[in-house]
């Protein structure tokens, strides 16, 4: 009998346990569900029509341009979904306003909702240029020519439409709201004179041809491909891929960076048209660094890059290895002294080359031709 008593204690605890656990998961998994279910209204409101009180556009004349936009249902938020350019004879900087009928700008650019039958299933740029089958295409789109060449938005913008600054001829820089989180289908698609992008801190990319044949930024043109769903980061002048580790695109006016500990790989486009005077590394970063104008890969001491200026280079001999895949800076070089032994690759002589087709180059003491 004791020994009974004694299992059905157990057994009683046992079951008291279990129902406490059980109820424990129950309430967690509630709070979770409910938060998701906030976060996921919260992202998902301004991209509903409904939000959107469309009964009435409004429209704003501010320097050159007319915008056209709408309220959100409680006034509170405004959305330019449209601009018209009045004058189309000078070069044009666009800065947008930051208020509608007092209400801060919070989305910009294209949605299909307002559209119907064939509008409706080409996206249109923010300036009406309909962007057809472009987005869908392995081709170049065709530029319309626009006379904006640079473009300001305001940080209260969280929200950007599909191919919102899309096949834009002389479009050369532009400022992103520090408040987006994501870019869409097209984004800048075909803009291939666009040299700079401030972009904002962190942002994930939801498409394949965000940047498609944007010649003017060749690492995120040939990485576009690759970048769907990834998230990226912008910091001194530099895109990283941080779902891959992987710096993708210096701005090609930058002169100086720092690259962080964090990357662990450099694509050979993310530094082409660059003239960089300085490059350093973090003392953290276990995969590359730099020494006499060279940067290198520590592991196979491959050189990356060669930065600076000086129309004469003596290779550092932490170098072992160069291929046709090193980047040199735009500066011209005119001399190029390799005195110890080098492991060459494929057509090696090429990126020296390309900036200065009579550039000298001396390897162990004998000139390479």
């Amino acid at each position: 009998m004791i020994n009974g008593r004694v299992n059905e204690s157990k057994e009683s605890d046992f079951m008291k346990m279990k129902k406490i656990l059980v109820s424990m998961f129950l309430l967690f998994f509630a709070l979770c569900l409910k938060a998701n279910v906030s976060n996921a209204a919260e992202i998902s409101a301004m991209e509903r029509l409904d939000y959107w009180d469309v009964s009435k556009e409004y429209t704003i004349t501010n320097q050159d341009a007319t915008y056209h936009a709408y309220l959100s249902k409680d006034k509170k938020e405004s959305w330019i979904f449209k601009a018209d350019l009045l004058n189309k004879e000078k070069m044009l900087d666009i800065i947008f306003p930051q208020k509608i009928e007092n209400a801060p700008v919070v989305r910009l650019g294209y949605s299909a909702d307002l559209y119907q039958g064939e509008e409706a299933a080409w996206p249109q740029n923010l300036f009406g240029v309909t962007m057809f089958d472009y987005c869908d295409a392995d081709s170049r789109p065709t530029l319309e020519i626009l006379n904006v060449k640079s473009v300001v938005m305001p940080d209260t913008i969280r929200e950007m439409g599909s191919c919102t600054f899309g096949a834009m001829g002389n479009l050369k820089y532009i400022h992103l709201s520090d408040k987006l989180t994501s870019l869409k289908n097209g984004t800048f698609f075909g803009s291939k004179d666009i040299k700079k992008i401030d972009f904002p801190a962190k942002f994930k990319v939801e498409a394949a041809n965000v940047f498609g044949y944007c010649d003017g930024l060749p690492g995120l043109a040939h990485e576009t491909k690759y970048l769907k769903n990834d998230t990226l980061t912008f910091s001194g002048n530099m895109v990283i891929n941080q779902t891959e580790k992987t710096l993708i695109q210096v701005m090609p006016d930058t002169k100086k960076i720092t690259i962080p500990k964090s990357v662990k790989w450099i694509e050979p486009t993310a530094l082409k048209n660059t003239s960089l005077k300085t490059v350093k590394v973090s003392k953290k970063n276990k995969y590359f660094a730099v020494h006499k104008r060279c940067l290198y890969r520590k592991a196979e001491k491959e050189l990356v890059y060669v930065f600076g200026k000086g129309s004469t280079l003596t290779l550092s001999k932490k170098i072992k290895q160069i291929s046709e895949n090193v980047v040199v800076t735009k500066a011209k070089l005119k001399k190029l002294i390799i005195s110890h032994k080098v492991k060459r690759y494929n057509n090696w002589k090429k990126p020296f080359a390309k900036n200065n087709k009579k550039i000298k180059i001396y390897y162990r003491g004998k000139r390479v031709k």
